[in-house]
């Protein structure tokens, strides 16, 4: 058990405070009575002695103070450990998810190889905030998330036969930007990234922007500070792409165009331009050799980027306490409503009091 404001328990004082002065009080109020006559004489005056409920309130004020100084102190007891580390690194895997990734020259193929890898980098390092773009024509976002398996998720939820044709890289690298680094309507920054953040791009593709520019999107990246990674994955030699069935997920042959099989391979000009986005940020620049999407590299690099920032920190995890003595003040407040320092006056009462001195008058002390 410990206390988020373990200060507020120096106020513990001003309940025996209150005690002395109620104490203080009933000396006080003993001490004028017994100004009045004889104390035998007193005595036969009242019909109920307050004294008991008096201290018995007293006692339920005094608590309720206690419990509530404790409340304010916010108890709580440790429920588990985070990893915070000390720089403050959020990335995005931009994952390629055109038809071409069906490709087998990575077994089982470039899109479930690429996916497992990515998976494997994300859980490895939950000290980075991860957000994720599944792009082909068009590119959709997934923001940073301090939850690993909300972009791992998101990526598995997106199958190449859902999108539209095409390798739209210019387009998914500019969604990833905003995603790092908000913009306003006037296209600047809304929060600039600082010294202690570390922006960061990790491009998983196989193919070639035809029709945007990637390199001058890079280029914006690193006037923010945005540092891009770029995975090439698959082979130079043309590779025959599976037609697979939206409705069953199995490749039924390949896939053709007027009767010709249709291929992908990585040309030098689409290398060349994965090259260039890596280049303009310096990044790292991947490429798949011998049946693997090359990720290590870049999950190695990632690893090297939060060990120069400081060493990480371990916070607990707490499980607040407070509503607990705050209950406790609440009843013991509402008892102290309902208990009255005399009891309800009896007719009786009145009418023995009456015969002994004749009065109509009763007092309470």
């Amino acid at each position: 058990m410990s206390f988020a404001y373990l200060w507020v328990l120096w106020l513990l004082p001003i309940p025996l405070a209150l005690l002395g002065l109620m104490l203080f009080g009933d000396v006080a109020r003993r001490k004028a009575t017994s100004k009045l006559g004889v104390p035998t004489m007193i005595d036969r005056l009242v019909t109920f002695d307050a004294g008991p409920r008096r201290a018995f309130k007293g006692a339920l004020r005094v608590l309720a103070v206690v419990f509530a100084i404790i409340a304010a102190a916010q108890p709580r007891y440790g429920r588990g450990t985070k990893i915070v580390p000390a720089a403050d690194v959020s990335a995005m895997v931009v994952f390629d998810v055109s038809k071409s990734m069906y490709a087998q020259d990575v077994l089982p193929s470039r899109l479930e190889r690429g996916r497992n890898d990515v998976a494997r980098m994300v859980k490895g390092l939950p000290q980075i905030r991860w957000g994720a773009v599944a792009f082909a024509g068009e590119a959709v976002a997934s923001p940073p998330s301090i939850d690993p398996s909300e972009a791992l998720q998101f990526l598995s939820g997106h199958e190449p036969y859902e999108m539209p044709g095409g390798t739209a890289i210019a387009r998914a690298l500019e969604l990833a930007r905003r995603q790092l680094v908000p913009q306003g309507l006037d296209g600047q920054p809304v929060q600039p990234t600082t010294k202690k953040q570390r922006p960061v791009i990790v491009l998983v593709t196989d193919g070639e922007d035809l029709e945007g520019d990637p390199v001058a999107v890079a280029r914006a990246c690193k006037d923010e500070g945005i540092q891009i990674h770029v995975v090439m994955v698959g082979g130079r030699a043309p590779q025959p792409i599976p037609d697979v069935d939206p409705d069953s997920g199995v490749a039924n042959g390949y896939v053709h165009d007027n009767g010709q099989l249709v291929t992908t391979e990585l040309t030098p000009e689409a290398e060349a331009q994965l090259r260039g986005i890596a280049a303009e940020t310096k990044g790292v620049f991947v490429r798949s050799e011998d049946g693997t999407t090359g990720l290590l590299k870049v999950e190695t690099e990632l690893k090297r980027l939060i060990a120069t920032e400081g060493g990480e920190r371990v916070d607990v995890l707490y499980a607040e306490q407070y509503a607990i003595p705050l209950g406790i003040t609440f009843v013991l407040l509402l008892v102290d409503v309902f208990v009255g320092e005399a009891r309800r006056r009896r007719k009786s009462d009145t009418n023995d009091l009456e015969n002994r001195l004749g009065v109509g008058v009763t007092h309470a002390r």
